[in-house]
């Protein structure tokens, strides 16, 4: 019965969104809507091989966050590491519709102070990762060493990146809720034809997405449109200190904060289950219209 009355709630309220979404549709025909690019992944066992509906939203682009970690490899070619149990082919990845281009994620580790330490030797390891995948038509490559205004040492990831072969993307943050200077930060050190991934926050709880979309507004006028991207985290904090995937209307108020930009999101496989895709795709119809 418990169960029952959740169900029913759950369809009342989205249903109210999705009645909502269609009256700001005839109101704002105007608004340039969001563009939900990409779905980020953090491969793990439980999640591989990785599978959604994500198309749905508009999704072409898919970025497994690495190739390796902890030295075994989450991919079956022939990259000379060791491989987890189980792995995957990128050439039948990128088969789904969601998965058309792969900006693939290179070397990493699971403990952020642990990679920013060994972060040479990841861009090495990430080196030879690229040189096995030649033959594989990449979008791009996605360095996963997180940087954010309190890494003293971000230096040594600018020299990494720069031996790296473009298109190349990294990620950043900040903990504070709204950071100065985060632009003159990153203009001190990133290397030119980065591109940037920005994380809006939200999910970790450390800002609202009005306040994520400000930041973002500011990194663009100084970097340009094209090499700084949001990303939309689909996950909120529990009472537990665990996450829990981000509910549909909790998702739509953060893609109606990032009108006109380019989105991506993390993590699809662990966040955006197929009720949430289809959830949030109704209200993206009836708001804007076909997102493709």
């Amino acid at each position: 019965m418990i169960r029952r009355r959740r169900i029913r709630t759950t369809l009342i309220i989205l249903s109210a969104l999705l009645f909502l979404g269609g009256c700001m549709h005839l109101m704002q025909s105007e608004v340039q809507p969001p563009q939900i690019e990409g779905i980020f992944w953090q491969p793990d066992l439980a999640s591989t091989p990785p599978s959604g509906n994500w198309h749905l939203l508009g999704v072409s682009t898919f970025i497994p966050q690495w190739s390796v970690v902890q030295s075994k490899a989450w991919f079956d070619h022939d990259t000379g590491f060791s491989k987890w149990k189980r792995n995957i082919n990128l050439k039948q990845l990128s088969q789904n519709a969601w998965a058309q281009h792969i900006i693939l994620g290179l070397a990493g580790e699971y403990n952020e102070r642990t990679a920013r330490a060994e972060v040479l030797r990841l861009g090495k390891e990430s080196q030879s990762i690229i040189s096995k995948t030649q033959p594989v038509p990449l979008k791009g490559y996605y360095f996963p060493v997180e940087a954010d205004p309190t890494w003293l040492g971000v230096h040594r990831l600018a020299q990494t990146i720069e031996s790296l072969p473009k298109p190349m993307w990294i990620s950043i943050y900040s903990g504070e809720t709204t950071p100065e200077h985060i632009d003159m930060w990153l203009k001190s050190w990133l290397p030119k034809d980065t591109g940037v991934f920005f994380q809006d926050g939200v999910g970790v709880g450390t800002r609202s997405p009005q306040q994520a979309r400000k930041i973002l507004n500011q990194l663009q006028q100084e970097f340009g449109k094209d090499h700084i991207i949001i990303v939309l985290e689909a996950f909120r904090p529990t009472s537990k200190g665990t996450f829990r995937s981000a509910y549909p209307w909790e998702i739509i108020q953060q893609l109606k904060a990032y009108e006109g930009q380019k989105v991506y999101i993390f993590d699809g496989p662990h966040y955006m289950n197929r009720f949430n895709v289809y959830s949030v795709a109704l209200w993206y119809r009836l708001h804007y219209g076909s997102p493709h």
